[in-house]
């Protein structure tokens, strides 16, 4: 008779948690810089919303800490900015601990601005490229895990010259 394996099992005895539902938590707390990184790029405003506590604590750069409602805001103030986004998600460290985990995370994002295509004097357009690390807080809600803290720093910028796309 098969066993089903819950990935919400509690300690067994002696206080051991299996090891394969912690190895489960990890990739689930994985998929959810992986889901960040599109869903911006992607202005996918629903999928957004789901990957945030309603508690969120959000750091960038020297702006102050900001909830949940200035979150959720986020793709729609990139595409005031930007034409469009990539974000490749790099290296992962994560430490699932119960219902609450940590992780740093890096990531390469590539920006094209509005009007990188309208500057007829110039043969070639401009990317503006950011090196990111993430300090990340996740926790577990409802059977699914959502950032409770993400603090975005910023490693460097560089600019690069790039060749518009015909498409």
């Amino acid at each position: 008779m098969a066993r089903s394996i819950s990935r919400f099992s509690e300690p067994n005895e002696s206080g051991a948690v299996n090891p394969l539902d912690t190895l489960l938590d990890e990739l689930a707390v994985r998929d959810l810089s992986h889901r960040y990184a599109m869903a911006l790029d992607k202005n996918d405003v629903e999928i957004w919303r789901s990957l945030f506590s309603r508690d969120v604590v959000f750091e960038s750069g020297s702006s102050a800490p900001r909830g949940y409602d200035d979150v959720v805001r986020i793709p729609g103030d990139q595409l005031k900015r930007y034409a469009k986004t990539l974000h490749s998600v790099t290296t992962q460290q994560i430490r699932v601990d119960g219902d609450t985990a940590t992780g740093e995370v890096y990531c390469i994002a590539h920006h094209l601005y509005e009007d990188f295509h309208q500057n007829e004097r110039l043969p070639f357009d401009l990317a503006h490229n950011f090196l990111i690390r993430y300090e990340d807080e996740y926790v577990r809600e409802e059977g699914r895990w959502v950032f409770s803290r993400r603090r975005i720093l910023t490693e460097a910028r560089f600019v690069h010259q790039i060749i518009p796309s015909a498409t």
